[in-house]
């Protein structure tokens, strides 16, 4: 093989390498709130990227502490606690700029991720408000598999939909300590964690228009109150997540095609002086 021509091959095996080997990714998640106006909110939500291993909820089983204090109180903490307790080389965070309302977004990147081990399926939990504790998120560990993704690419999630809202089962539907009434103007609500009284239940679908069946002691919810929007089967998602997905080559790679081109420029170079 002319030194030329193996020049050109060593550059065409390390471009490939460039592309083979690019483990690492950046991910930029947006969750954007796709509930009609007047519908509900959703709590800030949490992400984890995992091995398959971890597992937040299980329908028809009681809900974990966990699960209780995210679906109750808006609060991830514990199920973040736990994640990084669980999940072996997971990612996880909690996005920002506090809960979502129809028509708002927020958005986070998560930088390093291996899309292909141990981030490769996502989780996800937030709570929907109001409520005492309903939730959403995904009870199946593998359910959404980003592998695909991996050398780059975009997908869009529906969260929420019909037959995807839950009950944590832990707390009593009451409009007297159910979170963000405020917000829909109505009275009462949740002055801290872990108000009201226990269900004793396990993790079911949320269905219907729950809210006609919340406990009102005839003072916090105003006369003629519509409550069309917030009828959870008739909502094709209560929010969207968009997943965007930049590979990042390894160091050694770009080692590897610098030194690729290094070898074609002296070769060249060679080339030019015995023609001279």
């Amino acid at each position: 093989m002319k030194p030329y021509t193996l020049a050109k091959a060593v550059l065409a095996a390390c471009v490939s390498l460039s592309a083979c080997a690019a483990q690492a990714a950046d991910v930029t998640f947006t969750f954007t709130n796709t509930a009609p106006a007047g519908g509900v909110g959703v709590a800030p939500l949490w992400l984890g990227l995992h091995n398959g291993s971890f597992d937040s909820f299980d329908v028809g089983s009681a809900a974990s502490v966990a699960v209780e204090r995210a679906a109750e109180d808006g609060n991830a903490k514990v199920l973040t606690a736990n994640f990084a307790s669980q999940a072996a080389g997971g990612l996880q965070t909690t996005l920002p700029n506090g809960p979502r309302f129809p028509g708002a977004s927020s958005t986070f990147t998560l930088h390093n991720v291996d899309l292909n081990g141990a981030n490769r399926y996502l989780s996800y939990a937030a709570m929907v408000v109001l409520s005492n504790d309903f939730f959403i998120g995904n009870d199946n560990a593998k359910a959404i598999d980003l592998a695909s993704l991996a050398g780059g690419g975009q997908l869009s999630l529906a969260l929420g939909g019909a037959g995807h809202v839950y009950d944590a089962g832990t707390e009593q539907n009451n409009f007297a300590y159910s979170l963000a009434n405020g917000a829909y103007g109505i009275g009462g609500g949740q002055k801290g964690p872990n108000q009201g009284i226990d269900e004793h239940g396990v993790v079911h679908v949320a269905t219907g228009n729950p809210y006609l069946s919340f406990v009102d002691d005839g003072h916090y919810v105003p006369a003629n109150v519509d409550w069309t929007a917030l009828n959870f089967n008739t909502q094709q998602s209560i929010g969207r997540l968009d997943i965007s997905v930049a590979a990042v080559p390894e160091p050694e790679t770009y080692a590897m095609l610098f030194a690729g081109l290094g070898l074609l420029g002296l070769l060249a170079r060679r080339r030019q002086g015995a023609g001279a």
